[in-house]
């Protein structure tokens, strides 16, 4: 019996979607620990900024994306719940649970296309808007040849991975997250030890480079292989379809402004750090470019417990259970929070010291700044888990709430940048989110699924916030 209960739970945990992606991340995470401690010593001050600077770049591949893989990912789920065509354009979603073969194999091949147009596009802007932005950080390495170098193989590499997003967003639309980020882990830990090995043997930036970009190609194939695999193998049952227009009607309006959306929050956000590599000097670039990569990893480790989730939540709209859509909400929105509120407490608290003793050439930001950051990064995950909330309606607000946050961004940031440096930039995120993401977002998710504010954040998000309050003001004491 009891053996029998050891398999079933074992079982239960290997195919949950939260702790599977909570694997994922974690992996990803070990990077702090095993890479970030060599970089730091092994790299300058000048070659640690450019390498956050081609992360950074390679981040903004969500902006060029449009929205497209979230919105494929939820319609997908829609077909798999039983919607048709004809509901998906008319955002009626009460599907029958059993899907239409012949509809998802239309699905994909639209997506195909649209993906491969995609890459082209993600492919041009890294030759010619990303060389342009690295022409004087480049300047300041020793070795500017080997930088560039490093450049072309990124952008070679960035455009495979782009269009091998199709695999994944399948993947997750059909509810095989748990799969997915098994595998991401291996592959993870992978990349991890190639980055550390190569770092340990003198690789330098060059490479560094090679070893990473290396596994997104590796990813690729990856994920092409389990989504001609998963549910039985009905990819490889599929045959190439002409583009459908009318798929991609259904889908263009709530890509459009997902992708709106991404750009004027998160890509904004981003731009920050490329704004920043050409003002400043090479050792606070490095310095910002680190903590906006430390927070963000662990804004986005915390994101599993609701965002493994959002396929699920679409499903059960398009089932039209709304009781069990809410109970997954809730539970998945008070585990990222509180997710997030230790990671970012936990790090500023441990950060400096550890970066101190290992003798890094780049320092942890200091606590006003990775307060500020914190609270910032909090507010929008608060908003953006709203946000999804509401987008399982597939009614998209992202392009307004971003919109909005993005103005008050760029009005706060252009406004402070003189007179308080990169702290304007952070300003800025705060703002936006206050201002008006965080209501806006809550506001049309509580309306769509009849909510009240002070009994859902009391079950939410009130006690991870006031710990992350706390949080803040002891890294601020513990810094001074």
């Amino acid at each position: 019996m009891m053996v029998a209960r050891a398999k079933t739970y074992l079982a239960s945990c290997w195919n949950s979607p939260t702790l599977m992606t909570w694997g994922s991340f974690l992996s990803k995470s070990l990077s702090l620990i095993i890479v970030l401690p060599l970089l730091l010593t092994r790299l300058s001050a000048a070659e640690i900024s450019l390498w956050y600077l081609f992360m950074t770049m390679i981040g903004l591949q969500a902006i060029v994306d449009a929205g497209f893989s979230p919105t494929f990912i939820r319609v997908i789920a829609y077909v798999r719940g039983g919607a048709g065509i004809r509901e998906l354009k008319e955002c009626h979603h009460a599907g029958t649970g059993t899907f239409d073969l012949q509809t998802l194999n239309q699905v994909y091949s639209t997506m195909s296309r649209v993906y491969r147009y995609l890459g082209v596009i993600w492919t041009f802007l890294l030759l010619v808007a990303g060389t342009i932005a690295l022409q004087r950080p480049v300047t300041a390495v020793s070795d500017k040849g080997a930088a560039w170098l490093a450049w072309g193989i990124i952008v070679i590499a960035s455009g495979i991975s782009f269009q091998g997003a199709l695999y994944s967003s399948y993947l997750q639309g059909m509810n095989q997250v748990a799969l997915v980020r098994r595998w991401e882990t291996v592959t993870s830990l992978a990349a991890i030890m190639s980055s550390f090995l190569v770092l340990l043997a003198g690789g330098g930036l060059l490479g560094l480079v090679i070893a990473n970009q290396a596994w997104l190609v590796i990813n690729v194939a990856r994920d092409r292989c389990l989504a001609r695999w998963a549910e039985h193998g009905i990819l490889r049952t599929f045959v190439r379809q002409p583009f459908n227009r009318d798929i991609f009607d259904a889908v263009w309006p709530s890509a459009w402004r997902s992708g709106l959306g991404i750009l004027m929050s998160y890509g904004l956000i981003q731009a920050s750090g490329i704004i920043y590599a050409q003002i400043g000097n090479a050792a606070s670039v490095a310095t910002y470019l680190l903590g906006l990569r430390l927070i963000q990893m662990v804004s986005q480790f915390s994101q599993a417990p609701f965002y493994s989730k959002i396929p699920l939540l679409s499903r059960l709209y398009a089932e039209d259970r709304r009781a069990d859509l809410l109970r997954v909400a809730k539970r998945g929105m008070t585990f990222a929070h509180w997710t997030y509120v230790t990671g970012f407490v936990g790090l500023g608290l441990a950060g400096a010291p550890i970066l101190s003793h290992i003798g890094s050439h780049a320092p942890f930001p200091e606590g006003l700044l990775w307060s500020l950051m914190g609270l910032a990064f909090f507010l929008e995950r608060y908003g953006a888990m709203h946000v999804q909330l509401y987008s399982t309606t597939n009614h998209i607000i992202w392009h307004v709430a971003n919109g909005g946050m993005g103005i008050i961004y760029l009005l706060t940031s252009c406004l402070l940048l003189q007179s308080i440096g990169v702290y304007a930039f952070v300003a800025g995120m705060i703002a936006g989110y206050l201002g008006f993401y965080c209501w806006f977002a809550a506001y049309h998710s509580y309306k769509a699924f009849n909510l009240k504010f002070v009994e859902f954040e009391l079950q939410t998000s009130f006690a991870p916030f006031l710990s992350g309050v706390l949080g803040s003001f002891l890294i601020f004491l513990n810094c001074r």
